[in-house]
């Protein structure tokens, strides 16, 4: 059953997901980040979330991480087109569409584990 895009549900279903993935703690093995999601224009105003990597693990969660070290902003078009693999994220910031704000050594050291976080979420049923 798909999940309603940047709902609790969703939330729920990337924890899920990302938890269960050996190739997400293979990809997270030894990283360390907190990112604060900003998302602008979705159907039920802005949504704010947050990505937290720890040595082999990675978890989400509605809200401001008070830790951030990394802000990334962007429309929930965007975001949606990213999420379905329908627009590179790096390609999306080059474009000016993704504003990041923050610790950028940090994003070039996460781009490729985040790209194998993305695959692992691939197989979720997203209602956008």
């Amino acid at each position: 059953m798909p999940v309603k895009y940047l709902s609790q549900e969703w939330i729920d279903a990337y924890n899920a997901t990302v938890s269960s993935s050996d190739a997400v703690a293979k990809a997270m093995k030894g990283k360390s980040a907190v990112l604060q999601m900003v998302i602008a224009e979705a159907p039920q105003g802005e949504v704010r979330y947050w990505l937290r990597i720890g040595d082999g693990t990675a978890s989400v969660g509605l809200g401001d991480a008070g830790d951030a070290e990394v802000t990334i902003s962007q429309s929930y078009d965007t975001a949606a087109k990213v999420d379905r693999g329908e627009l590179d994220g790096a390609k999306a910031f080059t474009q000016g569409k993704v504003k990041i704000a923050g610790k950028m050594l940090k994003m070039m050291q996460l781009r490729g584990p985040l790209a194998d976080l993305q695959k692992a979420l691939s197989v979720m049923e997203i209602e956008y």
